[in-house]
């Protein structure tokens, strides 16, 4: 073999090492994207999550408590940089990522507060002393809705189907009290005095209450604890 042919040979392999070099940094540079990228996605999938919800609580409470006004806040930087550079380096995906947390939070926050103060506004307006006053069967139905309502209007399992069931039962349970006689104010004292954070002791509570308390069985629902001395 000449040595033209093998100086040809030569080139030929540095060539074609370059071009695999090449295509090797193009798949690494395609395997960063692609993983950023994945990335990105995820952080405006939990966005489209957060302005849904605050939607739904908006509609549901019929206004507009929760601000949507800068919900994009997150991604418009990045857009107008990737118009204008091929392959954005990892720090201006981690800036897109920290920037769409951030009004996600803000936005769970705000959604969150907005349903609490509705939904509890809505629990005080039933007429929940009327409980007491129900057949024994409806009074544990009644007394179910209520500790469901009250769970689900603290807002820390909040969702679109958990907006939806609380609309739903909060209106059952108004319908169930909406015939009901008001409780005598007796037994409305009572339920507050038990219901408070320092309930009565035995000692507290008179044979007559109790005799009240077991006429509209609530004896049922109420349980007695000894404490230390």
């Amino acid at each position: 073999m000449s040595e033209a042919t093998v100086f040809e040979k030569v080139e030929q392999l540095r060539s074609e090492t370059r071009r695999l070099a090449t295509a090797e940094k193009g798949a690494d540079e395609a395997r960063r994207i692609g993983s950023r990228v994945t990335k990105l996605k995820a952080s405006l999938g939990e966005l489209r999550t957060q302005v849904e919800l605050a939607c739904k609580v908006n509609e549901t409470i019929g206004s507009n408590r929760v601000d949507l006004s800068a919900v994009d806040d997150g991604y418009r930087d990045f857009e107008a940089k990737v118009r204008s550079v091929t392959n954005p380096n990892n720090a201006v995906f981690e800036r897109a990522n920290q920037r769409i947390a951030a009004v996600c939070k803000r936005l769970e926050e705000e959604t969150r507060s907005a349903w609490s103060t509705w939904a509890s506004a809505r629990i005080s307006e039933l007429h929940l002393t009327r409980i007491p006053m129900l057949p024994p069967r409806d009074q544990r139905e009644a007394r179910r809705k209520q500790g469901e309502l009250e769970r689900w209007s603290r807002g820390n399992e909040l969702s679109r189907p958990i907006i939806s069931l609380f609309t739903t039962s909060i209106s059952g349970l108004a319908d169930m009290l909406a015939d009901a006689p008001d409780a005598p104010p007796e037994v409305a004292d009572l339920m507050v005095r038990l219901s408070g954070d320092q309930p009565p002791t035995l000692a507290q509570i008179t044979d007559d209450e109790i005799s009240l308390l077991r006429s509209l069985h609530f004896d049922e629902q109420i349980t007695l604890k000894r404490i230390s001395t």
